[in-house]
């Protein structure tokens, strides 16, 4: 087994858990650790994944937190299209 290396330290568990999803996603197993104790959890995130795994991680994270990952106006047009009335 490889070593484990912290790829991303998100502000809040919102931002720590949705890229925690995008990473599980694309089939990177990742490790959240962090958001503090309590009921009201609050506080960094660090995501950590196996080195093998450390180049596709970072790949992944950098194009979701630039914004690449949006959904643009024309894809609208086709979710649209696939929704149906009840």
């Amino acid at each position: 087994m490889g070593k484990i290396v912290l790829v991303h330290s998100a502000a809040n568990a919102t931002e720590g858990h949705l890229l925690q999803g995008r990473l599980q996603a694309e089939g990177i197993p990742v490790l959240a650790k962090g958001e503090g104790d309590g009921p009201y959890r609050m506080g960094p995130v660090y995501l950590w994944v196996r080195e093998e795994h450390e180049v596709q991680a970072r790949l992944v994270l950098a194009e979701a937190l630039e914004g690449g990952l949006a959904i643009n106006e024309d894809e609208f047009g086709e979710i649209e299209d696939e929704v149906v009335d009840p």
